[in-house]
């Protein structure tokens, strides 16, 4: 079987996750944000040094132990890629309950409750399977499921751009309530306005590599880069959906 030649994705990135911060990349498919995000998870090898929380991931095996993913936890833009179809919404935000014991067994029912009203579902949904959800459904419940183990950076790759607008305004709006002085988010989105509403510094990514970072006034007001200003250039003018 032929395998593909090695390339290089992501060359030359380097920034930093401030706690009680909410940092987000921007930029095209294919432009390097997802490895960036891969790489933080030990999905991915490669060459350079990552540290998180104190953690040199860089250092760690190819499959990091359960403290390493207690700390770090991501939400993708699929959820059937981390569900179990057959689970229940239950079993899926229990477990990490479960497997992480930073919580009495006899908070975990509670505890479930709490996830869900947080992410906006209803407790009457705890014994539907993933499969019997719906898309935006499953996305809140592996959204509750990431935050059970109380994680110190959550990293989220287009996670709420399969949800409906009220309700990934509803879910952003608890995200940046839950990041503190002692966690610290990555957001990866292509969608500006809620990246502008949301994040505290936004890097973009153009061909593997950070082309210029800025708070979000800064990026989409007076961006620098030329890649920058065609990416702000393209994002679509409500009001000519009013014209004609």
């Amino acid at each position: 079987m032929l395998r593909p030649a090695p390339f290089t994705a992501v060359d030359d990135v380097s920034f930093e996750l401030k706690s009680g911060a909410i940092t987000a990349i921007v930029g095209e498919s294919g432009s390097g944000k997802t490895t960036v995000a891969r790489a933080l998870l030990r999905l991915v090898p490669f060459e350079g040094e990552v540290t998180v929380d104190g953690v040199a991931v860089h250092d760690l095996p190819t499959y990091p132990g359960l403290d390493y993913r207690r700390r770090i936890q991501a939400v993708f833009q699929d959820p059937l890629q981390a569900l179990n179809p057959r689970h229940s919404a239950e079993q899926l935000i229990g477990e990490p309950l479960r497997v992480h014991g930073h919580r009495e067994p006899t908070e975990h029912s509670a505890r479930i409750d709490e996830l869900l009203e947080h992410v906006g579902l209803d407790a009457e949904l705890r014994p539907r399977t993933a499969r019997e959800l719906s898309g935006g459904q499953r996305q809140r419940v592996a959204i509750a499921r990431a935050l059970a183990s109380e994680p110190r950076v959550l990293v989220l790759d287009e996670a709420l751009s399969s949800l409906d607008v009220t309700t990934g305004t509803r879910v952003a709006r608890l995200l940046r309530a839950l990041v503190d002085a002692d966690s610290a988010m990555l957001f990866i989105a292509h969608d500006l306005a809620l990246v502008r509403q949301l994040c505290d510094e936004v890097l973009v990514m153009h061909n593997g590599r950070i082309v210029e970072r800025g708070s979000p006034d800064d990026v989409c007001d007076r961006p620098q880069d030329p890649y920058t200003q065609r990416l702000i250039a393209a994002i679509p003018d409500p009001a000519d959906a009013l014209v004609g």
